[in-house]
């Protein structure tokens, strides 16, 4: 569990990063620079580290695009598209809470994964722990309508969300294959920048234009550090150990974390309404996990 938590809360920093690094330049260039720039770490590391696996067979050729249309491209081209498009913090923050739902359904059409009564409690009960953190800052009438008034951006958000739930399942194959995590993350990764820096070229105009060139760099780096190293990596190492609906559902823990670092580093403000929502979570976790390890006992 510490792992997982681990995971969430480095997750949770990322978006901060992210953030930040948007400031210097524009973000499907972004994208395509953070891709490309990490997948080619992997594929060197892999390449130095163990020549043997560095393979590619042409039976796995639908595997790999897949991870990288659905894990990679689709998952965050939309996403970045629809956030700078206005898309209010409390309408982002429900969407990505519907992630354990969606992933879910996958899991029991393409995992055949079943579900217990505590799963299902305990789902019911992290997602209502969220509802706190959509009132903190409005009213519950107001957040309702802007909860399920639906635009453009936000359908191309949900695309996101969607896109980034089904993209872990060809990962695990292709691990159940035989390959190693850099292999599949470079692969992935390099040719999903390469398709970002076309879209670029397409839609920002391949601008090369930065506006301080250190800083984005840092950034930048300290992103690939933070998510294609440590996130990705991780997270394909725990789907050896858990389900996907386990680790989708402790998804729940990156709004919390997300507080923290804003109280932290930002001086956002933390009201109570967050330490309900931890409660919540802890809560549903525990029902969650205690039916994970009942599955496996099986």
């Amino acid at each position: 569990m510490f792992l997982i938590v681990f995971m969430y809360a480095v997750l949770a920093a990322t978006f901060t990063i992210a953030k930040t690094v948007l400031v210097y330049a524009k973000p499907f260039f972004t994208i395509g620079f953070r891709m490309t720039v990490a997948g080619i770490i992997f594929l060197l590391f892999q390449f130095f580290r163990n020549k043997k696996k560095f393979v590619f067979r042409k039976n796995d050729v639908w595997l790999f695009l897949q991870v990288i249309l659905f894990n990679i491209y689709f998952a965050f081209i939309p996403e970045f598209w629809a956030l700078s498009r206005g898309i209010s913090s409390s309408k982002a923050v429900f969407m990505y809470s519907c992630t354990p739902f969606i992933v879910a359904v996958f899991a029991y059409f393409f995992a055949a994964e079943k579900f217990h009564a505590k799963k299902i409690i305990g789902m019911i009960i992290g997602f209502s722990g969220m509802i706190p953190i959509l009132i903190t800052h409005d009213s519950i009438g107001n957040v309702a309508r802007e909860v399920f008034k639906i635009s453009l951006p936000e359908l191309v958000l949900l695309v996101a969300i969607i896109s980034a739930a089904y993209g872990w399942f060809p990962v695990k194959k292709l691990m159940k294959k035989g390959y190693s995590l850099p292999m599949i993350n470079g692969v992935s990764m390099s040719i999903g920048g390469i398709l970002a820096f076309i879209t670029s070229f397409l839609f920002e105009g391949f601008s090369f234009s930065i506006a301080n060139i250190p800083s984005f760099l840092f950034y930048i780096f300290l992103l690939i550090l933070a998510s294609n190293v440590v996130f990705y990596n991780l997270y394909g190492f725990l789907l050896k150990r858990y389900s996907f609906t386990f680790l989708s559902f402790t998804g729940f823990l990156t709004p919390i974390f997300g507080a923290i670092y804003g109280k932290l580093f930002l001086k956002e403000s933390v009201t109570w309404h967050y330490g309900i929502s931890l409660c919540s979570v802890i809560v549903g976790l525990y029902l969650f996990y205690q039916e994970e390890l009942s599955a496996n006992k099986r």
